[in-house]
């Protein structure tokens, strides 16, 4: 019996050895099979990163010259530099229905006043242009991952100063320098940086997707190019800036408006002090916002002017504004609002007459160099407006705006300057933008401007009203 026993554990023993073996065997193909299939993924992995890199040494060898390293652009044969020329070719036409306002732009703080030189001429003006015709070159060279790329960019048109009596032999007109600057960094990194000429910081203009026949910039809106340079850092969906940006001070009196390097007004205005300008931008799924900043200092002197009435003063002017917009049914509907404040504010916002940042009371009775004082001139602006497509190729584009602007009560005493001096400005326009191929625009806008003096100029004309229809073609490359 003993025996019998000994020879049934012995088997089962052997059984269950075999069972283990089995299973040991069939993990260990298992495992194999898995590190094949793991060495497999790795070697495609391996191939596919030399493709990548086969194709763009190729590129950089210039074997693909045509294909640059942002959207549109043409590598340059034998570098890592890419560029794209674009722009487009624009002619408008437009028809005041009201006072003649020999102006290709309705400019809201001096359309002509109601009666008067200009406000007694017929009615009716037309005109047909192409000086807003615009040309650009964006020049790009990739640095590295962790720096980032440089960029040069260039944009003109042809709206510069140019004697308008031009248009009665060849419609010429002077080319005009809208933009030149240097881009370098990686703003999603360490940050970026421009310098050069370009859209300042506090400007709203460039953030409002409405679009305009003409070339106006918004009512209540800021719109300002100049030189600067500017830093910009994003944290996610929110971009911070901050920059130094060009100075240029200008103070009315009564004598009229000083600038630097005139004598004109009340003397010479200084620019020691360049300006400084900052913006909080946040974009979201269909939608953003921005709070804007500006702080200048505006001086004055007049040294060259006999001692008893030499005198040195500024002021300090600051503007803020916020701005923001909606897409709503789809991205089919869009809804803006910006609105602007600041004592000092000046050239910053497209509804303050030019040369009204600060006013001086120097010049008026019994006013002496010692009680010369300098004053900001305080501006509040804001508009409201609407882009809403019919059709993909078919949009609309409607707006309202106004301003009013607050000075000392001594401006009711300036006499050559009181038709600049306006107290409120409104302006309305509505557009239809037809779309039929995608290089191609077809526009018809209408719009309607006022504004309204401080102090009733000569004849008890207290301001103006625009009325003008125009239309435009527009062909983009």
């Amino acid at each position: 019996m003993r025996l019998q026993a000994r020879v049934r554990s012995l088997e089962a023993a052997e059984q269950s050895g075999t069972r283990a073996g089995r299973a040991a065997a069939k993990a260990a193909k298992l495992a194999q099979k898995e590190a094949e299939e793991a060495r497999a993924r790795a070697e495609e992995a391996r191939l596919q990163a030399e493709a990548a890199r086969a194709k763009a040494q190729a590129a950089r060898s210039g074997a693909d010259p045509l294909t640059g390293s942002f959207a549109g652009s043409v590598r340059i044969p034998g570098t890592d530099t890419s560029f794209k020329v674009y722009g487009y070719a624009q002619v408008f036409a437009y028809g005041d229905l009201g006072a003649r306002n020999r102006s290709d732009t309705i400019t809201v703080p001096s359309i002509p006043l109601s009666s008067g030189t200009l406000g007694i001429q017929t009615p009716g003006d037309l005109a047909v242009g192409a000086r807003y015709s615009r040309l650009n070159l964006d020049v790009r060279t990739p640095v590295s991952e962790g720096f980032g790329s440089v960029r040069s960019f260039f944009e003109v048109d042809f709206a510069g100063q140019s004697d308008l009596t031009s248009q009665a032999t060849g419609s010429s007109f002077n080319t005009r320098v809208r933009q030149a600057f240097g881009e370098f960094g990686n703003i999603d990194e360490w940050g970026d940086v421009v310098a050069g000429q370009t859209y300042s910081l506090y400007a709203d203009g460039t953030l409002i997707p409405l679009r305009s026949v003409s070339n106006w910039t918004l009512p209540g809106t800021s719109c300002l190019r100049q030189a600067a340079v500017q830093y910009s850092k994003s944290f996610g969906s929110t971009t911070f800036g901050a920059g130094l940006e060009n100075t240029y001070n200008d103070v009315t009196s009564t004598a009229g408006t000083s600038y630097p390097d005139s004598n004109g007004g009340a003397g010479f205005t200084l620019s020691r002090t360049p300006d400084f300008t900052a913006r909080l931008l946040w974009r979201g799924e269909g939608a953003f916002f921005a709070l804007r900043g500006m702080v200048r200092k505006i001086e004055i002197n007049n040294d060259a002017a006999a001692a008893p009435q030499r005198y040195d003063a500024s002021t300090l002017g600051y503007g803020i504004g916020a701005t923001g917009a909606l897409n709503l049914l789809d991205n089919r509907l869009a809804l803006s609002v910006t609105v602007n404040y600041g004592p000092g504010i000046g050239r910053y916002l497209h509804t303050v007459s030019s040369g009204f940042g600060a006013v001086t009371n120097f010049g008026l009775p019994r006013v002496t160099a010692k009680t010369a004082t300098i004053d900001t001139v305080t501006a509040t602006a804001g508009l409201l407006g609407l882009q809403y497509f019919f059709l993909p190729n078919l949009q609309t584009n409607a707006l309202v705006a106004a301003a009013s602007l607050d000075y000392p009560n001594y401006v009711t005493q300036f006499t050559t300057s009181s038709s600049t001096i306006n107290r409120s400005l409104w302006a309305t326009s509505v557009n239809l933008i037809y779309t039929p191929v995608p290089a191609v625009d077809l526009g018809v806008e209408y719009i309607r401007a006022s504004r309204t003096l401080l102090v009733a100029a000569a004849g008890g004309v207290v301001g103006g009203t625009a009325d003008r229809l125009q239309g435009m073609v527009l062909v983009r490359f």
